[in-house]
């Protein structure tokens, strides 16, 4: 027979007990879709600048259209990797002050972080969509296609950006407490360390 008044062991607490992050699924089915786009990008790259090699010494003709399309891929891979990247938080940063305070002074300057960022992108977003509007009359040399497809990678990034930033915002203020950074994958080769005896 079991003695019945035999204390049980606690259960270990379940991940279900930390409250759930507002909109983790939105930020990570943007984050897929972007580094979807930026891979898509970088494969036009690779392959228009090898088939251009490959016309070149092979028979001589170098096409006169791949150039503008690598040029075009890139800029679209750079803004749309931009956004991602500030999702995952790992643009560059400098961290002078965050660490001197306490958790309630990083929720707040992290808060406010993010508004400057957004308020940033979303500046140069209304401010330079008439100039994107202007370069669509401008055609590229040899496709033809318009300026606007260019400079519109630049719109379209910051608005990437400020959604992004304005999730992270709402996450900060939903959760109280500052944005962990454990998961980001850190580069050792960003971080200088002075070894001892030097």
């Amino acid at each position: 027979m079991s003695d019945t008044n035999t204390p049980q062991p606690e259960m270990p607490r379940s991940a279900s007990a930390v409250p759930p992050v507002p909109f983790a699924g939105l930020v990570r089915w943007m984050s897929l879709a972007e580094q979807t786009l930026a891979a898509l990008f970088l494969f036009v790259i690779v392959s228009t600048m090898g088939t251009q090699v490959f016309a070149r010494y092979f028979f001589g003709t170098p096409f006169s259209w791949s150039e503008e399309v690598a040029r075009l891929a890139l800029v679209w891979m750079t803004f749309v990797a931009a956004a991602f990247v500030m999702a995952e938080g790992r643009h560059i940063t400098v961290d002078l002050l965050s660490h001197r305070l306490s958790v309630r002074g990083q929720v707040w300057l992290e808060c406010m972080s993010h508004v400057i960022v957004t308020a940033t992108c979303l500046l140069l977003l209304v401010g330079g969509r008439h100039f994107v509007w202007y370069m669509g009359r401008v055609g590229s040399p040899s496709l033809e296609i318009p300026k606007s497809w260019w400079y519109g990678a630049v719109s379209v990034g910051m608005l990437l950006m400020a959604i992004h930033s304005v999730v992270n915002l709402l996450q900060v203020l939903a959760t109280g407490r500052p944005t962990s950074r454990d998961s980001a994958v850190e580069e050792k080769g960003f971080h200088l360390e002075l070894e001892q005896g030097e």
